[in-house]
């Protein structure tokens, strides 16, 4: 006993705080509560997989092809009178009809009296009534009013239960409703017919809800009509008929599905009732103070333990409730206060890292020292550099002896120099404030100049023509032009003409009607009609048809434009901003491109620099992207060197995703200094060359030709010819992966010239490349990546490990 009172006052305050503010915590902010006990219970369904549901339970749902094909909404009842006698011949058990009958919604008296007769004969369907606002009084539920459907109103006698539910984070029912003169069952407490000894039950919501035998409403009638025998079954069978359209059904979310229809609610209802399987949570006070004791007596047999030991503690804990969780909530339907062990056993962690440390501070100023000792080597080296130097100097003849030192010694100096460049952050003024002009961040004469053209041209309504490389901010400048322009109080639309089709790009700039073409099911907004009063931002311009060209001149021209399928004339009033990469000036002299139309655009010119002409803001910039991805990261010397030496052909959007890439890899790896092996290895060429860019560069100096792999594959010491091309193949798919499958990008990295037979040749290697992955998963049926990857193992079989990242994400786009 003694010992225990020893080891229970040495446990560090900091735990048992950490525990007493987690509970607080958690009974202070029951939102919170809620929603980590939500997240609790997704997670174990998920977990623990799907169950099956009662096979005698069968849904008829309304879908939005029922709709467009027997509507409007609300379906004439004559339907439901029809689906209720056709049920009622064959037998079955209960209909529950989920669909709110409302009196105003009749139109046709005769169909009303027409249901309310055969739902009277069928004498086993419930209708769906609403209740007001419910409150729990004195263990009973009591609401201020109740709503009845139109059949109700005309034969008392039928048969009705309420659809209301409570949404707490969790499902609950309330089985019996109460108001001062009347008692209301819940209606899936109605379909069963049972009786139940408890107030409400928690919804057990355990698979997908198409998982029960469903039958949209003209599926059933096409059944009926021609396969009637097949719907035999439903005899004895508890049939729920309701809306399952996502304009018209009201939805839950549950662990399985996004969108769970009201129907499907009850569905479930039903079934637990019957299989009496809905959620138990009797027990949750009660886990939560076994819980409670439960992580203090944790924190006192962890106390002085390892941090090994205390991991593994901490680890078996959480799978050993994980795996209690899900046993009694698959099998027992029995639910234990998740919140209040998940929150409590995170404090506790957080409470141990600190410990932790606090323990490791020695550790952390041992490191400082370490490093300088590296500062005090380097120094010593470089002094007996400078010796030996004048040393050689008066030297009346030069030792081979001496002259190997010396050499020795400079890579030395250079090894340890390179170190410690990467292992220490560069000096980056985080004081200086950017300017950030709508998102366009620099402190560049070049881009201060941009910035001013586009303020004073902006007001005006001139349409504007935008042009620079890939990633240098043109549809950032358009949002600025909209955003100073008179028009910023109206729609800014913006719209890639290279990413689509000629026949899809005016479908969606112009519009169409319905039946226009194959799939057009509805009339459609244009991206111009939308964009009216607003202005438009059209980006890779260069890449539209001359048909389409003819087209856009018009708007530009008069503002009229037909929708495809339409002979109608629409009129538009929008200002224009478009944008290309390309050298507009020479497509119209090649006639590529309309010449009276590049004048109406190119009313204003807006050139935006590459990168690599904007230096100074390299430095600004990769300071504000990593001050985004985080505050504490910094990025070594050896890395923003790197950084600022490269060409970025991508420009901003690449230096961007550079950075993201590269605080990811830092995060992961516990730390918050960007590296050299943080960074791709196209910006560190310069500091280490690798086989990769020995390949590509042999490649490239021999322009590609056909027996290009052969010569490189002698001249890099006769090595395999397979190693050299699947190299080769390596850096296509990533250079493919890295640049969005843009092939042109791609094209010019790969080749490095601006020789059009060398660009060609290959662009005809890259696109074999892809054929034959696009072909291959193609005849492979179905969409599963993983399946479909083990039938194409041959493709890994000789390509680098380190490539083979790339030609998953290759299968995963054709898939």
């Amino acid at each position: 006993m003694k010992n225990l009172s020893g080891k229970l006052f040495g446990i560090s305050y900091i735990k048992i705080i950490a525990l007493l503010i987690a509970f607080l915590f958690l009974i202070v902010f029951s939102g919170f509560s809620k929603f980590l006990d939500k997240q609790a219970e997704t997670f174990l369904s998920k977990l623990g997989g799907e169950s099956t549901p009662d096979s005698n339970i069968v849904i008829i749902n309304i879908s939005e092809n029922d709709i467009v094909t027997v509507g409007p909404w609300p379906i004439k009842r004559s339907y439901y009178a029809l689906l209720i006698k056709s049920l009622s011949d064959l037998k079955v058990k209960s209909i529950g009809l989920e669909v709110f009958l409302s009196a105003r919604f009749v139109t046709q008296s005769m169909y009303d009296n027409l249901l309310t007769k055969e739902i009277g004969k069928a004498g086993n369907v419930v209708l769906g009534s609403t209740a007001g606002s419910i409150n729990l009084s004195n263990s009973v539920y009591v609401t201020d009013s109740l709503s009845y459907p139109s059949s109700k109103l005309l034969n008392e006698k039928l048969k009705t239960g309420h659809l209301n539910f409570l949404d707490d984070g969790t499902i609950k029912i309330p089985l019996v409703i109460k108001t001062r003169q009347e008692t209301e069952k819940a209606f899936s407490l109605q379909l069963t017919g049972k009786n139940l000894p408890v107030n409400d039950i928690e919804v057990n919501i355990f698979s997908p809800w198409k998982k029960f035998k469903n039958y949209s409403l003209l599926e059933y009638f096409d059944l009926l009509q021609n396969q009637r025998d097949s719907l035999r079954f439903l005899k004895d069978k508890i049939i729920l008929i309701g809306i399952s359209a996502p304009q018209l059904a009201f939805f839950i979310t549950s662990a399985f599905d996004e969108e769970v229809p009201g129907v499907a609610l009850h569905a479930f209802a039903v079934d637990n009732i019957i299989n009496e399987r809905w959620i138990n949570n009797n027990y949750v006070l009660f886990s939560a103070i076994i819980f409670l004791l439960f992580l203090f007596s944790i924190a006192l047999f962890t106390e002085g333990k390892s941090t090994k030991k205390i991991l593994t503690v901490y680890i078996s804990i959480f799978i050993l409730f994980i795996i209690l969780s899900l046993i009694l909530l698959k099998f027992s339907f029995l639910k234990l206060s998740y919140p209040y062990f998940i929150a409590p056993a995170a404090f506790l962690v957080v409470a141990e890292l600190i410990l932790y440390v606090n323990k490791s501070r020695n550790i952390l100023i041992g490191a400082l020292a370490e490093a300088q000792v590296l500062k005090t080597v380097l120094k010593s080296k470089e002094g007996e550099l400078v010796k030996l130097q004048k040393e050689l100097d008066v030297s009346s003849d030069e030792s081979p002896h001496l002259l190997q030192k010396i050499k020795t010694l400079k890579e030395d100096i250079s090894r340890l120099r390179e170190k410690e460049e990467d292992q220490s952050a560069a000096d980056i003024d985080t004081d200086i404030k950017p300017e950030n002009f709508y998102g366009i961040v620099y402190k560049s004469k070049i881009m201060a100049n941009v910035v001013d053209l586009v303020k004073r041209t902006a007001p005006e309504e001139a349409n504007i023509l935008v042009l620079g490389e890939s990633g240098t901010g043109k549809e950032l400048v358009a949002k600025a032009i909209h955003s100073l322009s008179t028009r910023r109080n109206k729609n800014f639309i913006a719209v890639n003409c290279g990413a689509l089709s000629d026949s899809l790009l005016e479908s969606e700039l112009f519009g169409h009607v319905k039946g226009a073409f194959t799939g057009a099911a509805t009339d459609k907004t244009g991206r111009f009609e939308a964009a009216d009063n607003g202005t438009i931002f059209l980006d890779e311009i260069a890449e539209t048809s001359e048909n389409f060209q003819v087209k856009l001149l018009r708007i530009l021209q008069a503002g009229e434009f037909e929708k495809v399928g339409s002979s109608k004339t629409e009129h538009v009033n929008l200002r224009i901003v478009a944008a290309t990469n390309k050298d507009l000036e020479s497509a119209v002299k090649e006639k590529k491109f309309r010449e009276d139309l590049y004048y109406r655009l190119n009313v204003i010119k807006i050139e935006l620099p590459p990168l690599r002409n904007r230096k100074e803001d390299i430095e600004l910039l990769v300071n504000y992207f990593v001050g985004k991805e985080s505050k504490d990261f910094r990025i070594s010397n050896s890395g923003y060197k790197s950084l600022k030496n490269y060409q970025w052909k991508g420009n901003v959007r690449e230096l961007e995703a550079v950075i993201k890439r590269a605080c990811i890899l830092v995060k992961s790896s516990g730390r918050n200094l960007i590296q050299l092996s943080d960074l791709p290895k196209e910006i560190v060429k310069e500091t280490s060359i690798d086989f990769d860019d020995l390949v590509l560069e042999s490649l490239r100096q021999k322009k590609f030709s056909h027996s290009s792999v052969t010569e490189t594959a002698r001249e890099l010491g006769n090595v395999n010819r397979t190693l050299v091309s699947e190299n080769f193949r390596g850096v296509c798919l990533k250079t493919l992966v890295e640049n969005d499958f843009h092939l042109a990008n791609i094209v010019e990295f790969i080749s490095e010239t601006d020789d059009p037979e060398v660009r060609e040749r290959v662009k005809n290697k890259i696109e074999i490349f892809i054929q034959n992955i696009e072909n291959d998963v193609k005849n492979i049926p179905g969409k599963d990546f993983e399946n479909v990857k083990s039938k194409l193992i041959s493709k890994y079989k000789n390509l680098p490990q380190r490539f083979h990242f790339y030609l998953d994400e290759v299968i995963k786009h054709y898939l």
